[in-house]
């Protein structure tokens, strides 16, 4: 199970750090004794059998000792994100946890709340745990998490004990495809959170290799990467141009720091300043939440903005017509992928209702290329879903939150990059009318609470497609030429 492999790690080497923050640390000895004490004080949770239970924790020390003594009972978690944010009550509609473990006040209407206090945790760690004698199936379900990555509507994803040691032992061992080791056991720092299954799965991996994970706000990376400290820091392109920006003049790249870029495109601008201010050691990963890392490349080695890499050895990665057929090498088509890392498919959910699952294959809706030495390109998405400081956002919403703000038809929304390497949403409008940017900025926040903040410019016309939808890319190049024109 994979909290014994993290907490052998802790037996072995007591006095190791398993977690690092800028201002406290805490050992592998303190893990396991917390770990076993809260475990043997929730121990009852079990007689309840509930089928999920909620972490609702903002400290995350003891949000991850919640979730190895949850493991340990056999019990299945999810991570739920704090109170206070747009998409708490979503995801515990969507999730529908029998309970709810909370440190802090929480008040919820349909859904019991087990809330633990820092002097409960006092009395917990004082007194001594029961040693547990849980006998864990490998099959039954270990974690539960949202999947926001693939499509515009979110869904419930579910992994087993085995599924789990699966996507850790790949993860593990991926660090040694590109043949990019850093150290043996350098620190862990990922932006993505542990709400999402690829934020647990960093988190696990990094705890079951013996690395330290590290706690830090996304204001404070830039101060925890000038200590020159061994680390593999896992970002979003968004979080690495926040990196950039606030680097001090004049600073050298560190040899000590491997950046694992995942979650949206990385542009070429962005990674050329990565590799002259920050690292030389850059690597993009390409991977969904269903499958896991799908395909790994060094970035510093890419000729052009749509290389993601090669993908790993336990996937298998075609690109087919709309009608499924293999398309030769070199041609664009829909990606799809098989993987030993590939999950059953979403909670309640049908495998022949979903079109991302079916026979066997995973489709992520990207639109891509294989190139002659196995690379892959990716062109695109089979639909208007777009990817931005790793949160998806789907541009014919925008679209149509648009057209009903300005009562305008003749509008369509794109990406281009800004000035510091980041994706930003435009919205062309053919009309030189006035509009109200306030409100339409109040509508598109009120259903992206997360959306950045979009331009918006009058065109002469907007292209469309063959089959009447607008041509996204033509209006992404014109507005490159355009740029490239005026600079």
């Amino acid at each position: 199970m994979f909290h014994v492999i993290a907490l052998r790690h802790a037996r072995q080497n007591p006095q190791s750090l398993a977690f690092d923050s800028l201002s406290q640390d805490w050992t592998f000895a303190q893990l396991d004794r917390d770990v076993k004490a809260v475990a043997s004080a929730l121990g009852k949770l079990r007689e309840a059998d509930p089928r999920l239970i909620g972490i609702h924790c903002g400290n995350l020390y003891w949000h991850w000792v919640f979730i190895f003594a949850l493991a340990s009972l056999g019990l299945a978690s999810a991570s739920l994100p704090e109170s206070s944010s747009p998409s708490f009550l979503r995801d515990v509609q969507l999730l529908e946890p029998d309970i709810v473990l909370s440190l802090g006040g929480l008040s919820l209407l349909d859904t019991q709340v087990l809330e633990v206090s820092e002097g409960w945790l006092t009395r917990v760690r004082e007194a001594e745990p029961q040693e547990l004698d849980v006998v864990i199936d490998c099959d039954k379900i270990c974690r539960y998490a949202i999947a926001a990555g693939t499509d515009a509507e979110r869904r419930a994803l579910s992994m087993t004990f085995r599924q789990a040691e699966t996507a850790i032992m790949h993860m593990i061992f991926q660090d040694q495809i590109l043949g990019k080791s850093s150290a043996e056991r350098p620190h862990v720092l990922s932006t993505i959170g542990v709400i999402s299954l690829t934020g647990f799965i960093v988190g696990c991996a990094s705890l079951c290799g013996g690395s330290p994970l590290n706690f830090v706000s996304h204001t404070d990376i830039g101060i925890l990467i000038a200590r020159r400290i061994p680390t593999v820091a896992v970002v979003t392109p968004s979080h690495l141009a926040h990196i950039i920006e606030v680097l001090p003049p004049g600073m050298s790249p560190l040899e000590t720091l491997k950046l694992i870029v995942t979650g949206g495109r990385l542009s070429r601008l962005l990674r050329d300043q990565t590799l002259s201010k920050l690292t030389p050691t850059l690597i993009t990963a390409y991977g969904t939440d269903e499958v896991g890392a799908v395909a790994l490349g060094d970035a510093s080695g890419f000729e052009a903005d749509e290389m993601v890499g090669t993908p790993l050895p336990w996937v298998t990665l075609q690109i087919v017509s709309q009608e499924g057929e293999i398309l030769p090498m070199g041609q664009e088509g829909i990606v799809r992928v098989k993987s030993s890392g590939l999950l059953d498919g979403y909670v309640d959910v049908q495998e022949d209702q979903s079109r991302h699952f079916a026979d066997g294959w995973f489709y992520p809706g990207d639109r891509g290329k294989l190139a002659a030495d196995g690379s892959l390109r990716l062109l695109g998405r089979v639909d208007d879903l777009v990817s931005i400081g790793g949160e998806k956002f789907d541009l014919g919403v925008i679209d149509d939150i648009a057209r009903d703000i300005l009562g305008q038809r003749d509008l369509g929304s794109f990406l281009s990059l800004d000035e510091t390497g980041r994706d930003r949403i435009n919205i062309a409008l053919a009309s030189d009318k006035g509009f109200d940017a306030d409100r339409l900025a109040q509508a598109l926040r009120a259903f992206y609470p997360s959306l950045p903040p979009v331009r918006v410019m009058s065109v002469d016309h907007i292209p469309c497609s063959l089959d009447g939808q607008v041509d996204r890319e033509r209006l992404g190049h014109a507005f490159k030429r355009s740029d490239a024109a005026n600079a």
